[in-house]
């Protein structure tokens, strides 16, 4: 059984976790838009393609996974998901089945503005939201928002672009900051010519946690990992200790029954003296994942198993508590 990891980038270690749990039964080829990344490096084979959004990406794909008889696809990254979800039906035609979301899901997860939206709907906390700067000052003048406040894209990504801000003046400069930033990205097929692409939030103090929301192929739920975050880098998850928390995979539990996504989801929650505050989630294999596998999850084998119709093992969808570990770098070379 062949496995596509698209959009590989620097995530050489979920290659090796899909290689140990096929156990040489299959092969994991990765594809990227360029060749210099350690997944790439790291995967059986490894396929350049053009970046999503270009006009033969879904092609290039739909031919690695026909020429490897690919026989499951997960996309790595967020902004090339919503074109492999459109294509979704061509890929299952050659055989492929794809761990990504459907395209309403997707546009949930990663309109930030949309994402608050749906917190409100389903009665799940989140921190309260102003679309724009005119609605974030009519929010302060009324009331309904106060200083700190956090500034951040629409459709962001990590942590580019987000500013907490104090004061009125800080405010308007860094909405002035973040749209020069935004203009200048690469296109991620996401920004919407007439829209707001920027939004401020509450800022909620308390204790962050990361949590795996793990569904199968047909968005049944199947587990919550939990994890409390000691340290972050750009945005990303740089230690962190997995703990037995009922409250927060109630909590994880009723967000994946309700947004009802494939595969993985990335949670990012705040507990304070109110409790759980839902920040964001995105849809795929996130920065805090490794924390689980380290602790005896592997949902790379049950993805392969639901893949096969099979029932993954019961204990790939559970960790041990009280594991603590912190990312590393190392250097990779080619031989």
């Amino acid at each position: 059984m062949n496995i596509l990891l698209s959009s590989v980038g620097r995530r050489s270690y979920l290659v090796r976790y899909f290689q140990q749990a096929l156990g040489g039964r299959g092969l994991v080829i990765a594809t990227n838009s360029h060749a210099h990344a350690t997944g790439m490096l790291a995967a059986d084979r490894a396929v350049v393609v053009p970046p999503a959004g270009s006009e033969d990406f879904i092609e290039q794909l739909l031919d690695v996974c026909r020429r490897s008889e690919v026989r499951l696809l997960c996309s790595l990254h967020d902004w090339e998901s919503p074109f492999i979800a459109r294509a979704c039906n061509r890929f299952r035609q050659l055989g492929t089945k794809v761990a990504v979301s459907d395209p309403s899901v997707l546009d949930t997860c990663l309109d930030k503005y949309a994402f608050w939206e749906f917190g409100m709907r389903e009665g799940i906390r989140v921190p309260k939201t102003a679309l724009g700067l005119d609605s974030a000052l009519q929010y302060i003048a009324d009331g309904t928002l106060d200083f700190p406040l956090v500034v951040k894209p629409r459709y962001g990504q990590g942590s580019i672009a987000v500013e907490t801000v104090f004061t009125e003046d800080e405010l308007h400069s860094s909405f002035l900051l973040a749209k020069g930033k935004i203009s200048r990205m690469e296109s991620n097929g996401l920004l919407r010519s007439g829209r707001e692409d920027l939004i401020v939030q509450e800022y909620v103090q308390g204790q962050e946690y990361g949590l795996d929301v793990v569904n199968d192929l047909n968005g049944k739920f199947a587990a919550c990992f939990v994890k409390r975050k000691l340290a972050m880098r750009s945005g990303e998850t740089d230690a962190a200790e997995t703990v037995a928390d009922p409250v927060l995979e109630s909590f994880g539990r009723f967000i994946g029954e309700r947004l009802i996504h494939t595969g993985m989801l990335d949670v990012d929650v705040i507990v304070d003296r109110n409790g759980p505050c839902l920040l964001e989630a995105n849809p795929r294999f996130g920065g805090h994942y490794p924390f689980s596998h380290e602790a005896g999850a592997d949902i790379p084998a049950a993805l392969i198993a639901w893949a096969q119709d099979r029932d993954p093992d019961p204990a790939w969808l559970r960790v041990r508590a009280g594991v603590q570990c912190l990312k590393d770098m190392r250097l990779v070379s080619r031989s």
